[in-house]
């Protein structure tokens, strides 16, 4: 995702990671020189022309953006992804692959959108849907 992010031309995206897995190693410090050095590998240099901005406290960092927030969901009350229009300011929630975005934020999330299947696959995997929601919002705002 962030290889995605970076190739689109994002300076920053922001990472709410519950699960703490972004933790570097703390075991040593080659431990620590091996996950930056994977990092690089894993994006194709692109950690190093993008700004990752850890979210600590979810609801207030919403609370405080300015613009719309727009969540991904799989479920019908969400718009099409073609119909929907974004914005230069609209932040874009992607969940995790398992759980999706918790129930909590949706009182916070403004606009929902979907990607329709027509396989018997019900959902991609976030990073593949990442590129392509992308794709599409910076198409609207460009």
């Amino acid at each position: 995702m962030i290889r995605t992010a970076e190739f689109y031309g994002l300076k920053k995206v922001y990472i709410f990671d519950q699960n703490n897995l972004l933790l570097p190693p703390n075991q040593s410090k080659k431990a620590r020189a091996e996950m930056a050095h994977m990092a690089r590998v894993w994006t194709a240099g692109a950690i190093e022309h993008i700004e990752i901005e850890k979210v600590e406290n979810i609801d207030f960092f919403l609370q405080k953006h300015e613009g719309r927030t727009i969540a991904t969901l799989v479920e019908p009350s969400a718009t099409h992804l073609n119909e929907f229009v974004f914005q230069d300011n609209d932040l874009i929630l992607f969940g995790n692959e398992r759980d999706g975005i918790p129930p909590e934020l949706f009182p916070q999330i403004q606009h929902s959108v979907y990607l329709p299947n027509t396989g018997h696959t019900p959902c991609l995997n976030v990073a593949v849907t990442f590129g392509i929601v992308l794709h599409h919002a910076l198409t609207c705002i460009r």
